[in-house]
């Protein structure tokens, strides 16, 4: 998120008055460390400069200040609509004319290319989503030039991937994959507008599914057989979906977190790890969260070794797992691994936890993402409503 510039008057900064006794009046502007000041074109008297309130006393000098320093928030609020950033240097293009870029043929496609070429060495996993955006392109028009960059093209790409019958939640991810080269290529000047600021990604609520604490005590009082192999991965995917439930670790972290990322603390078992969607490191408090249910799982898993607890489990298969342990638990929801983080979320706030703590657990950047998960569903006012005393 980008700070807003500072802006305000200074008078006779150079602390000199001419020869007509006046010094000039300036607009200081200060943004991310640096300051820059431009004249107003206005001198005054010591005399007509109040150091009180810090602008000057005549009542058409200091209008005219304030219009000049008006023009400069508006401008400052336009650039970054339009492009996305902003610096202290860019004061200086006010009143120039920016040089708009000729639109090209260049292909859109091939550029899509080169950088996924430029960030083979990244996650493996977005890459290849990427990818698959980029096959997804091809298919829609195998050639897109910048100059055909537009909404229409950008409403095309949507209708395209609605027909193909994808989940909103990954036709909203394909067009974020094109949003970020749109946005790149306008930074790069390639591209003179970025059609996602007229366009909405759809999106589905962030946690269409989750387990109520009673569902939870559903699946944690299922019993297997451990002398059975199919049993025994049952059993484990299972206590990977209740571990992640308990902490709000994505899929990708439970599934890396070993041995020796555990700590024994006078406050019990912690576990130190980071974020592998978003690099952000982390700290989770096992013996306080759940009623100590995650340390007691982690203590079940733990390998003197130091290997990862929850070793050999493959995405796909503990989702379809999942299932069938719903079934087995008279679960009537079709359970997914995401739906234990969301569930984390819920009833975190559910239990008054405050907000910006629950923001904290879920390494959201951003409240507003963390807020989604405070809207009600029919199950949970109903619940509520039920818990009400009415008397």
């Amino acid at each position: 998120m980008y700070g807003i510039t500072k802006i305000d008057l200074r008078f006779n900064r150079k602390n000199q008055l001419d020869t007509h006794n006046k010094a000039p009046i300036e607009i200081r502007m200060y943004l991310d460390g640096q300051t820059s000041y431009k004249g107003t074109g206005i001198s005054i008297t010591p005399e007509g400069w109040s150091k009180l309130k810090n602008r000057p006393k005549d009542y058409q000098i200091n209008q005219e200040c304030e219009r000049q320093i008006l023009e400069l928030k508006s401008f400052e609020k336009e650039f970054r609509q339009k492009h996305g950033r902003f610096t202290i240097k860019d004061f200086k293009l006010l009143h120039k004319p920016e040089a708009v870029p000729e639109p090209t043929n260049v292909s859109f496609t091939k550029y899509f290319a080169e950088q996924l070429e430029a960030e083979k060495e990244g996650h493996k996993v977005v890459l290849a989503n990427k990818k698959l955006t980029l096959k997804y392109l091809k298919e829609l028009r195998p050639e897109i030039a910048f100059c055909e960059i537009d909404f229409q093209m950008i409403r095309d790409f949507d209708f395209f991937l609605k027909a193909k019958k994808l989940h909103i939640n990954t036709i909203k991810r394909h067009h974020i994959n094109v949003r970020a080269y749109i946005k790149l290529a306008t930074k790069s000047r390639l591209i003179s507008f970025n059609p996602y600021e007229d366009f909405k990604i759809p999106r589905a609520d962030a946690y269409s599914s989750f387990c109520t604490e009673a569902e939870l005590r559903q699946l944690e009082n299922l019993t297997f057989n451990v002398e059975n192999r199919k049993e025994r991965f049952m059993e484990r995917c299972r206590d990977m979906f209740l571990f992640s439930a308990y902490t709000g670790l994505r899929y990708s972290d439970t599934a890396k977190v070993q041995a020796n990322h555990f700590q024994q603390t006078k406050d019990g078992l912690i576990l130190d790890y980071q974020a592998n969607k978003t690099r952000k490191f982390g700290v989770k408090y096992l013996s306080m969260l759940f009623g100590g249910k995650p340390e007691r799982l982690a203590l079940k898993y733990m390998q003197k070794d130091g290997s990862v607890l929850f070793k050999n489990m493959k995405q796909q298969q503990v989702n379809v797992t999942l299932k069938v342990l719903a079934e087995r638990a008279g679960i009537t929801k079709k359970l997914r691994f995401k739906d234990s983080r969301n569930t984390f979320a819920v009833v975190l706030l559910d239990k008054k936890i405050p907000i910006n703590i629950v923001q904290s657990e879920m390494q959201h950047s951003n409240l507003a993402t963390t807020q989604i998960y405070t809207k009600h569903t029919p199950e949970q006012t109903i619940q509520a409503f039920k818990k009400t005393d009415w008397t």
